[in-house]
Parts: C-alpha cells; structure tokens; sequence
C-alpha cells in the first residue's frame, strides 16, 4: 500500500490553499531577488565587505535551513497549526529585513540582513507538509508551479528596477531592504491563511531526532548523500557567482544592471520558462531520472559560467543553470511527499532542508578560499564533475523513481 493513501482534501481546500500560496509565492519573489542579489551586490558596492563578510551573508539563508530542523522541533511542542508555525519565522524575516534599510554600518547590515535570510527557510518543513495535506497526490507538482512561476516572474520584474535603483543611486538601497521587509510581512499573512491541521508532534526528545530517518528509510537515505553532492556543487558558488561579475579582480565588474541580468533575470527567466513543464514532469515520469538530468543540466550550467569572461556565454551558463533551477525548486521543495509516510512528511522534509542548510552554510566558506586556490574557470569544472557523479551514483535507483514507499 502506497503510503501517501489518504483521505483527499476537499476541493475547497485545495483552492483555499492555491490562491494564497499564489500571493505567498509572489511576495517571495521580492525576497528571492534580495537573497541571490541585492544584499550581496550592497555588502560588496555600498559597505566594501571583506570575503568573511560575504561568505557569512551568503550562508545565511542556509544557516537558517539547518536550524529547520530546530524549528520543527520546538514549533512542534506547541500544537500549533501548521500554518501557524510557518507563518511566525516568515515574520521575524521581515521584521529583520526591514530593520536592515537603516543600517548605518556594515556590522549591522550584514547581521540584520543574515537573521532575516536565516529565518526565511524556517517556514518550508511546514509549507511542504501543508502542500502534502491541501493538494491531492498526483497534482502537486501542478499546483506548486504558478506560485513558483509568480516567484520567478516577480523575481525578475523587481529584479529590474531595483537595479536601476542602486544604479542611479547606491543610497537607494534603504528603500531596496524596506521592499524586502514588507514582503516577508505580507508573505507571513499568507502562509498564516492557509488551512492547516496541528503539526504533528516529534517522538524523539532530541531536536536532531529526525536524522535516524537517513538511516531507517535505506532510499531516503541514499538519496539524500547523492543530493549532497550535487547540491554542495551548486551552493558553493552560488553567492561566488555574483562576485565573479561584480569584483574587479576577476575583470568583469559588471553594473548593477549586468550583474542583475545574468544572476537573477536571465536565469529566473529560464526558471519561469521551464517550471509548467518540469512540473509536469515531476507529477509523472521517473523521479530518480529527472533528478538525474537536472544535476547535468546544473553542472554544464555551472561550468559554463566560470569558464570564460565573455557575457554572452556567462549568460549561457545562465540560462542552464535557470532551467535545472525551474526542475530543482519542484523537485526539492515536494520529492518527499513522495516518500514520507503522511505523519512523517514535516520530519522527513526538515533533515533534508537541514542537510541542504549544512552544505549552504559552509558551501560559500568554501567556495571563497578555493576560487583563491585554483581559479573560477577549475571551480566550474570541480563543480561539474560532482553533478557527473551525483548522477552516475543514482543509475542503481531508476527502479525505485515511481515508488510512493520508503525502502527499509
């Protein structure tokens, strides 16, 4: 028996649910934009940041996913509904964010900035356990792709004239951080919406309890390490991408419009451009094989971007990297519904959000000294050659890609 049998939400719901998260997934485009760019782009132009200072910034948001599985813990104590739950980091996030617009040191921008991108993440074991209740099984892919869609377009139009903003003017970044901190408000009302049962509570007394998980579900498990190295390939030059076009002494140091261009339009263009189909994808073909082609879609993506100073193909880079974005933000925010056992989906989703927040916060550490060490064009490569092998390791569980049922 499949373990995602159970009773199907009613159509009511399953609406209710949908329209907020289209205004959930709207406000987080604004969000996304400030996460992946601006507060990078501004730590760096605006407050001259030291490579420790970047790399904390740029972890920040992992930091935090690392900590999800704190949060589930201690939410869960309360009885809260789920809706609740996510809805109470989502506000710190934009209570800090707004505090960060006056900021008058790089001290308190960078700590303001990296408490509100810490509490972002707190919300998704909650948002993918109300998906799993709220959405019937073989459509979540469906309905989780406009909201993303709006996060992506959204993304790209303030993206824009945000830019032209610092471009004009850098002082304008107060308004830019200002945007960020409304946003995350609004986007906590909405989650705080949404129709949720109580969390489950946690059996184990220890907040890193769910981690026996990795170990008692063979292919949960097994999964979990080869998206380790994947993601680890990805994330360590995440936040290294936008210094390479934006710091003089790789030789591009793009505009605020350039760098907005290749790291958040051109990318998320792509990312709004493939998600209806990926989507698609993920509610019928194989889930082991579409991990599979995203990972070389990530890492010619990857390799492309940092072999050359040359915008055009960076923005080539761009493009792959957008699409295998447009598959992974599906495929990582709903593929353990399609393995946890119902009372367990919020658990098994806060180890793998943990795992990503580990390989998130020490990722950027990372990739700052190694680019110093061997270059950005041989980072691309290394990276590639990880997502080559993340993908090669998964061959031996094609069989398993259509299984709802943990394998003990």
């Amino acid at each position: 028996m499949s373990v995602d049998a159970h009773p199907l939400p009613s159509p009511q719901v399953t609406q209710s649910t949908y329209r907020l998260d289209l205004v959930r997934g709207s406000l987080r485009g604004i969000i996304t934009t400030g996460a992946q760019t601006f507060v990078l782009f501004i730590a760096i132009r605006y407050f001259h940041a030291s490579d420790s200072v970047k790399a904390f910034i740029g972890a920040a948001p992992f930091l935090g996913m690392f900590l999800s599985v704190f949060g589930l813990h201690y939410l869960a104590r309360t009885g809260w509904k789920k809706s609740l739950c996510g809805a109470v980091p989502s506000a710190f996030c934009g209570v800090f964010l707004l505090a960060s617009s006056w900021a008058h040191s790089l001290a308190s921008f960078a700590i303001l900035s990296a408490m509100g991108f810490i509490c972002l993440h707190l919300a998704t074991p909650f948002l993918t356990s109300i998906y799993h209740d709220n959405y019937p099984s073989d459509q979540r892919g469906a309905y989780f792709s406009l909201p993303m869609i709006l996060t992506v377009g959204v993304s790209v139009v303030f993206g824009f004239f945000a830019s032209k903003m610092l471009d004009y003017d850098l002082e304008t970044f107060r308004w830019v951080m200002a945007i960020l901190g409304v946003a995350g408000l609004g986007k906590a009302w909405a989650i705080y919406s949404m129709p949720s049962k109580p969390i489950e509570s946690q059996i184990s007394s220890n907040p890193l309890g769910n981690y026996k998980y990795i170990f008692e579900d063979r292919l949960f498990g097994y999964v979990l390490v080869t998206w380790f190295i994947m993601g680890f390939a990805n994330l360590w030059v995440l936040p290294l991408r936008v210094d390479y076009v934006t710091n003089p002494e790789y030789g591009i140091e793009g505009s605020a419009l350039l760098v907005t261009l290749l790291i958040t339009i051109i990318p998320d263009g792509m990312r709004a451009l493939s998600i209806p189909f990926l989507a698609r994808m993920f509610d019928r073909v194989n889930f082991i094989v579409l991990r599979m082609v995203l990972n070389l879609t990530f890492g010619a993506g990857i390799a492309l971007f940092f072999f050359t100073k040359d915008p055009a193909i960076i923005a080539l880079g761009s493009a792959l990297i957008g699409i295998a974005f447009g598959g992974g933000s599906v495929a990582w925010a709903l593929w353990v519904t399609k393995f946890a056992p119902p009372d367990k989906v919020a658990a098994y989703m806060s180890v793998h959000v943990s795992l990503t927040g580990i390989r998130g916060t020490f990722g950027p550490m990372i990739g700052f000294w190694a680019v110093h060490q061997i270059g950005p064009v041989n980072i691309g490569l290394l990276s590639c050659a990880m997502m080559v092998l993340a993908s090669v390791m998964l061959i031996p569980e094609i069989k398993h890609g259509r299984t709802n049922k943990p394998l003990n």
